[in-house]
Order: structure tokens, then sequence, then C-alpha cells
């Protein structure tokens, strides 16, 4: 394959470059509401709501009186997926654009990238008062079901495009970002998203392989 074509690689966060905790079920396990979000979620992937709707309604089932000060708290710990500092530090090296695309929460995707040496990050945000407390809405960003959409506009306005992409993701959200994506890659097992890669891994470090 000529590499050369492909100048940016666009990472999911969750069980992708961390390990399988999402920044949201790891909210609601903290706060003890899974079952609540998997209902909201079922709504959003079902057309029911939107997600802006999904948002505020993960939002309020947490207690009143959040602060985005625990919520960072929450969210500061993560282990990293095997390999993942060596597979950015080597795209990196060959001048590839790196991009955290994810439905989760900035606070994570922003640290993962700091900690990984990403150009950028797409994540939705948690919208606060002046004094820190959610206000139960959401800085939407990032649509899950259509991450090609987010990461298509991010790079209009730094001159690249989806074609020149290679892409990465480990479920069934992250099909249209791969079918979108110049060359996919579909790190693990999800049966449904192996029809949208061109490849398949399951160890990071052979992305470097097709990079």
């Amino acid at each position: 394959m000529n590499n050369k074509k492909y100048k940016v690689a666009a990472f999911d966060l969750d069980g992708t470059l961390v390990k399988k905790r999402n920044s949201w079920i790891i909210l609601h396990e903290y706060f003890g509401t899974v079952e609540g979000a998997k209902n909201n979620f079922k709504a959003f992937e079902n057309s029911e709501i939107d997600y802006s709707e999904f948002i505020r309604r993960d939002v309020s089932l947490w207690p009143r009186g959040t602060n985005i000060d625990e919520i960072r708290k929450v969210l500061s710990i993560y282990n990293l997926m095997p390999n993942s500092r060596h597979v950015t530090l080597e795209l990196k090296k060959n001048g590839y654009v790196l991009v955290i695309v994810s439905a989760g929460i900035d606070i994570l995707a922003k640290k993962v990238a700091q900690d990984l040496g990403f150009h950028h990050s797409l994540a939705n945000g948690l919208e606060i008062d002046e004094n820190g407390f959610l206000t139960g809405k959401g800085i939407i960003r990032v649509d899950p079901l259509k991450k090609h959409e987010s990461l298509d506009a991010y790079l209009k306005n730094i001159g690249l495009t989806l074609d020149e992409c290679i892409s990465i993701g480990d479920s069934r959200i992250d099909k249209n970002l791969l079918k979108h994506s110049g060359f996919s890659i579909a790190f693990g097992n999800d049966e449904s998203l192996k029809e949208y890669a061109d490849v398949v891994i399951n160890d990071l470090i052979d992305l470097l392989k097709y990079a």
C-alpha cells in the first residue's frame, strides 16, 4: 500500500486507545445509574430521542449539585491500551496528524490526547454554570453515529480530507467513521464492524504495518 497518500490517523478512544472504559459508563458506575443509562442509549439508538436529549437524560440521572471537579477526578484514572504509546510515537515520526474522535466526554479525551501527544481531540462536553456545577446540558461536538462528520469538519479546517485518513475503531459505533475514511482498521473482534474495515487487528502494534 502506498502509505504516502495517508496523512491523518483518527482513533476512537474507549476500547481503542484506553481499555474498555466508556467515559459515560465510568460515571454511571460511579453514581450507580447504569441501568438508567442503558435505557437512555437504547432510546437514542432507536431514534426515539436525539443526542442532546440523550445527554440531558444521562446527566439528570446523576446527583443534583454535581460539580465538574468531581467529574474530572473520576475520569482522571484510566489505563492505556498496550503499545498505544509506541504506535502513536511512530505515527508522529512518520508525519501523521493524530486525532481522537470520541462520543465520550472531552475531559478524558483531552487528557489522553495530551498523554499520547495527539494533535487534537474531538469529544463532547458538559455544560457548567459560573460555579462549576453541571447545568444538565451537553456540549455536542460528536454524534456517536456520525463521527465521520465531526472528523470531516475538523480536517477541512486544516486542509485535509477523509480520503487522506486512516481510521481505527473497535465497535459498531465506529462504523461510519471507518466507512468514510480512506483506509479503515477494525480493532478487536466486533463482528458488526468487520464489514466496514479494510483490515482487522487485535494489537495496536499491527497498525504500523498499514500506516
